[in-house]
């Protein structure tokens, strides 16, 4: 199967977050990010361990011997194209 990437804002909390979803007649937020929906802390709204959402890594920038800069040239190119 092929595989996408979704880029985003990162929200500072779940309350801030697409993927939350909050089922007024339950009384119950959840995350919908994930396979099996879970249950999101409402008194606090903070990023859980298990939350998917991951921030992009830097910018590699490796001492010119380690291969002559090729591969921090196509990492930093891979991450200016997702910032586009």
């Amino acid at each position: 199967m092929s595989k996408a990437v979704l880029v985003m804002d990162m929200p500072e909390s779940c309350f801030g977050c697409n993927f939350l979803y909050c089922n007024a007649d339950a009384g119950i937020d959840s995350c919908q990010a994930m396979k099996v929906s879970r249950i999101v802390d409402s008194e606090t709204y903070e990023k859980p361990d298990w939350c998917p959402l991951r921030e992009l890594p830097e910018k590699a920038n490796h001492p010119a011997y380690c291969d002559n800069g090729r591969f921090d040239k196509g990492w930093n190119a891979c991450l200016d194209e997702i910032l586009k």
